[in-house]
C-alpha cells in the first residue's frame, strides 16, 4: 500500500455529480447543489456518525481507521447501523480539518490505513475525495461499499483506492428487492466487481444471512468460482437481527448452529480464495 496525494482535477470532476447525480444506479440525476434529493437523501455534504481503530475486519485490513458516513443507497432490513445509515443529516460534517485531525489519532493508535464505511461512501465520493485532497500525508485507502454504485462512480476512484472491500449481500434480485429495496441487484454488484478486480486488490465480503443459504450465499459462491475464482472472499458470520429485521420471519432468528462451518465447506470446495 502507498501514500498518495488526490489530484485537484478529480476532484472537480467528481463534484460535478452535485448537479446530476449518477454516482449510484438509482440515477436519480437530482441537482443536490440546489437542494434535490433523491433516494439516498444525500446533499453536497457528507457527515461522519462515527470513527475509531477497529480490528474486527479482514486481518490483513487491521488495525483500520473507519469512518462511518450517514446516508445510504440500500435500504437493508437487517442494518446494524440502523436510523444513522440512512439519515445523512446525521454526525460531524466532514471536511480536511476534521479529517486530518481523526487521522493523527488513528496513527497514534496503531491505523495501517483509513477505510470509508457507511451507510454507503459512494454517494459521498465528490466530498470524500475534497477532504483528503488537503491531507498533507494520505493513508492508504479502503472503500467499503456495498457495490450499488456507477461505473462512472467507481472509475473516479480507480487511482485512489488501494482496496475494495464489496458487500455482495444478495444472491437474486427477488431477495434484494424485497429486503434492501433495490432493482437489478445482482447484474450490477456482477459488473463492478468484475471492473474493479482489474485494476485494484479487491475483498469480496458476504454476510451469512439465516434462511438464505440456497437463494443467495450459494449463488454468490458460484459465480464468483467461476467468474473471479482468485478474488478473495470473506464469509461473515456476525449477523443479528437489528433494525427492521423482525418484519422478515427468517431475518428475526440469529444464525443456526453450524452455518458459518457449512458455508465454509462449500466455498472451499468450489475452490475459493478465503479469507479471514
Amino acid at each position: 500500500m502507498r501514500l498518495h496525494t488526490i489530484n485537484k482535477n478529480l476532484v472537480s470532476l467528481a463534484q460535478q455529480q452535485y448537479l446530476h447525480c449518477h454516482l449510484c444506479e438509482h440515477h436519480c440525476g437530482s441537482n443536490r447543489a440546489k437542494g434535490e434529493r433523491g433516494k439516498c437523501k444525500a446533499s453536497a455534504e457528507a457527515r461522519v456518525f462515527r470513527h475509531r481503530v477497529e480490528y474486527g475486519e479482514e486481518i490483513e485490513l487491521v488495525p483500520s481507521h473507519l469512518f462511518y458516513l450517514s446516508g445510504c443507497d440500500l435500504r437493508c432490513a437487517f442494518c446494524i447501523a440502523e436510523e444513522k445509515a440512512f439519515n445523512p443529516r446525521i454526525g460531524t460534517i466532514l471536511s480536511t480539518d476534521f479529517l486530518e485531525a481523526a487521522l493523527e489519532q488513528g496513527i497514534s493508535k496503531g491505523a495501517r490505513n483509513l477505510q470509508w464505511v457507511g451507510g454507503e461512501p459512494t454517494i459521498h465520493l465528490p466530498a470524500i475525495l475534497e477532504a483528503m485532497s488537503g491531507c498533507a500525508n494520505l493513508p492508504p485507502v479502503v472503500w467499503k461499499s456495498d457495490f450499488y454504485g456507477t461505473p462512472e462512480a467507481f472509475q473516479l476512484l480507480e487511482q485512489t483506492v488501494d482496496v475494495f472491500v464489496a458487500d455482495f449481500k444478495f444472491g437474486n434480485d427477488v431477495c434484494a428487492k424485497r429486503i434492501a429495496k433495490v432493482d437489478s441487484y445482482v447484474k450490477i454488484l456482477q459488473r463492478n466487481l468484475k471492473q474493479v478486480s482489474q485494476y485494484s486488490d479487491l475483498i469480496v465480503r458476504h454476510l451469512l444471512l439465516p434462511g438464505h443459504e440456497e437463494c443467495c450465499f450459494r449463488p454468490i459462491v458460484d459465480w464468483i468460482s467461476s467468474t473471479l475464482p482468485d478474488v478473495k472472499f470473506s464469509i461473515r458470520n456476525g449477523y443479528l437481527p437489528r433494525w427492521q429485521a423482525k418484519q422478515y420471519e427468517e431475518l428475526s432468528m440469529p444464525l443456526v448452529k453450524g452455518a458459518s462451518e457449512s458455508a465454509k465447506v462449500y466455498a472451499e470446495n468450489r475452490g475459493l480464495n478465503l479469507i479471514t
